[in-house]
């Protein structure tokens, strides 16, 4: 079974499980208690959200010329150009931490991109939430020559307590689609190039 069927299942089971038992549960508790508890529980999901987003960057957008070049996926000449782009809506404005060889930092959320440009070689990227404890982290090394343009897509998969971040190399009409549908953010340190 997949996480999603996994999780779907347990969603219904749960809508299932509360329209059955949600009521005789809710006639055995005064009103007040009831108001105290949905209280409780909507402030204890605002918590989570603010605990969640607590460690997010805002990342300075790129100029309108270096978002036209990265649009080119042309890598300049002698070198090799590798973009990290994060779509989808799962944890969405969680940022996610990207280290480039050890050395370049930056944070990208749904709807964003990296882009470096570097010297042909093997290349080592490490992903991992700014909350680490919301994903384990994701790392991939890649061999890419002059000339070389690669696009390596991030993303978070749920799982029953945490998630998992997952890199992933698009093949060429995805990548140009990502590009083309994204804002392109600069790194906060930036790589050496």
């Amino acid at each position: 079974m997949s996480k999603n069927a996994m999780w779907l299942t347990l969603i219904f089971a749960a809508a299932i499980f509360g329209a059955l038992m949600g009521p005789s549960l809710a006639s055995m508790m005064s009103p007040d208690k009831l108001l105290i508890l949905s209280v409780l529980l909507i402030g204890g999901i605002i918590l989570f959200i603010f605990w969640a987003l607590s460690s997010n960057k805002g990342g300075a957008k790129a100029s309108p010329a270096a978002l036209a070049d990265a649009r080119t996926m042309q890598a300049p000449s002698g070198k090799a150009r590798i973009y990290i782009s994060r779509r989808g809506f799962v944890a969405a404005l969680q940022g996610m931490d990207v280290t480039l060889d050890g050395t370049a930092k930056g944070q990208i959320k749904s709807g964003q991109m990296l882009l470096a440009d570097v010297a042909p070689g093997v290349h080592h990227i490490h992903v991992a939430t700014a909350k680490t404890k919301l994903a384990h982290p994701a790392e991939l090394e890649i061999d890419v020559g002059a000339g070389g343009v690669i696009v390596i897509d991030a993303m978070i998969e749920m799982g029953a307590l945490k998630g998992s971040v997952k890199l992933t190399r698009l093949d060429a009409a995805k990548a140009r689609e990502d590009v083309h549908a994204i804002k392109l953010i600069l790194w906060e340190v930036p790589p050496v190039s």
